[in-house]
């Protein structure tokens, strides 16, 4: 199975849905995570960082086709997602406030 990351295009937003730590944990567990080139920057962590952890570093739609895609904030309405595909997001409390 395969997870996927993408840069945040959210306006200001600046986390990204998963850092390197976290790419070790998937590998470890047997996932392939790939992370979209330059999906870290506003964060800080650059893609050498997620190489290194074991991830593929990859263009935004080969990362957006994994079969579960990490992201900050919900998907945009009109994304084309293939067949079983999931979206995870992970949003703060203090957005919707």
């Amino acid at each position: 199975m395969r997870i996927g990351v993408t840069r945040e295009a959210w306006p200001g937003e600046r986390r990204v849905a998963l850092v390197p730590d976290g790419v070790t944990a998937l590998r470890k567990a047997g996932l392939t995570v790939t992370i979209e080139r330059g999906a870290g920057d506003a964060a800080g962590i650059p893609d050498d960082a997620y190489a290194k952890a074991g991830a593929e570093i990859a263009d935004r739609t080969t990362a957006a086709s994994a079969d579960i895609l990490l992201t900050v904030h919900a998907m945009p309405a009109d994304t084309a997602w293939k067949s079983g595909q999931r979206s995870e997001e992970h949003t703060s409390e203090l957005q919707s406030r």
